[in-house]
Parts: structure tokens; sequence; C-alpha cells
């Protein structure tokens, strides 16, 4: 490897090398990684380059801080959300965060609480009704290996599902089993899935949920599954960036 020119060496450089020797397992679980210091010694760079380039390997999932400073490799895998196994219709399917805690070999903690509520303008919009319309409401805390990795809020139209057998998604003899087979419970075929997507920096309160510092980002997805031309369901979910990867595909035609 050559000289390194200390004003051009991009923070890139370091997390390549890094994320090579973690992947490798020359680095392995819960090794040290270089200080701040060694880094910038190793690679002729400022410190704050050296710590940019921490952050970012942080944010892959790939280590963790202690004290603020010192940097170990993390012990967890990353999640992985695989975006085309999700919705197929089959009686076994498992709800999607059962899914991946299973690829991953961790430990699932889900804890979920439903009540009425009145929709939101933003729900209420994405739902095609009117604010404040009757809408059940549904909370859910997802942990892994003992800490928070998601949260989210979804909310239906209670003028498609109050008085059905499928009004509390958790409850009753479909309780639990997924939108897509509820919904055909009642003669509602759910066949379209949309999301938008972006990462942003969370909220204080956020930040907190999910068990991060301020300076992680999170994942949020705005989702909504259709029958047809009508919404039946929206759901609002928040992931941490440092624990999750995404996988899409798309079949070309």
């Amino acid at each position: 490897m050559g000289e390194p020119d200390p004003q051009n060496l991009p923070f890139k450089v370091i997390v390549d090398d890094l994320q090579g020797k973690i992947k490798s397992g020359e680095l392995a679980t819960d090794a040290q990684l270089p200080s701040l210091q060694e880094l910038s010694e190793q690679w002729g760079c400022p410190p704050a380059t050296a710590r940019r380039a921490l952050i970012a390997l942080r944010s892959l999932g790939l280590i963790r801080f202690t004290n603020g400073q010192d940097a170990f490799v993390a012990k967890d895998p990353p999640l992985v959300r695989v975006h085309w196994d999700r919705f197929q219709r089959r009686p076994d399917r498992q709800p999607t965060y059962r899914q991946e805690s299973a690829r991953a070999g961790m430990e699932l903690q889900a804890e979920h609480e439903t009540e009425h509520a009145e929709a939101p303008a933003e729900v209420a919009e994405r739902l095609g009704i009117d604010e404040g319309a009757p809408v059940t409401e549904t909370s859910y805390a997802i942990s892994m290996g003992g800490e928070p990795v998601s949260f989210s809020v979804a909310w239906e139209p209670l003028e498609i599902t109050g008085g059905t057998a499928i009004e509390s998604p958790h409850e009753g003899p479909h309780g639990g089993k997924g939108i897509v087979p509820r919904f055909d419970a009642i003669g509602i075929r759910v066949d379209a899935e949309e999301e938008f997507l972006k990462v942003r920096m969370p909220l204080p309160h956020e930040a907190i949920r999910l068990g991060i510092t301020s300076d992680v980002p999170v994942i949020q997805i705005w989702q909504t599954f259709w029958a047809g031309d009508i919404p039946v369901e929206v759901a609002k979910i928040l992931y941490r960036a440092d624990r999750y990867e995404f996988q899409y595909r798309t079949e070309i035609s």
C-alpha cells in the first residue's frame, strides 16, 4: 500500500479496510478497534476523519462504542429485511419480524397494543377517509437479542373491519395471522403493498424508544396495503439504521 495523501485520503478508505477485516474475521466479535489517534497515525489523516469512519461503521451495525470513544466489533449480525419474501399468500407465513429474527438466529421480543382511535390527518389522507374517522390503532415494539430494533404504528379503518372477525388484529380466530390472510377471511383480497422510505435522524423520543444516541440514523417507512384501489391499512415504521439492511428484488418482464 502506497503512502496516503494526508489532505485527500477519504474516510471511505478507512471504512473499507476495517469493514473487510471485520467480515473476514481478522477483527473478531468484541475485538477493540484502533483508537482515533492510532487510526490517524496509521492513515495519515486528521482524527476527525478517523472518527467519521468509525461512525459510518456503527451506522452499518458493524461496531459499537463504549464510553463514547472506544470502538468494538459488534456481536450481532445486521438484521435483513427481504422485500420479495414478505407478503406471499401462504397460510404458514410468519410475520415479517419473526422471519428477520429467525434469519439472524436472535431471540425475539414483540409487544403490541391495539385500541380504537381517531385517524390523524396524515393517516386519514393515506387511507382516503375523513380526519378523525374511527380506526384501530396498533402499536408494535420489537426487540431482538434483548435490544430494541424497531417500532411502528398501524391503522385500519373501522368502516371496513368494524364488527368483523378481524376487527382486532391480534384477537379472535384470525388474530396475529398477518394482513393478507386476515382480510382474505372477510372476503377482501389484499393485492398490493406500497412503501415510501427515507433515512433521517431520530427525534429525541424516537432515540429513547430505540435505545440509540441522537447521531444514529433511523429508516422511516410509510406503508400502505391496497385491495384493488382501496387502502385497507397504513403503517408508520421506524428501524434502526445501525441494525438493519434492506434487500429488494424486482422481476423484469
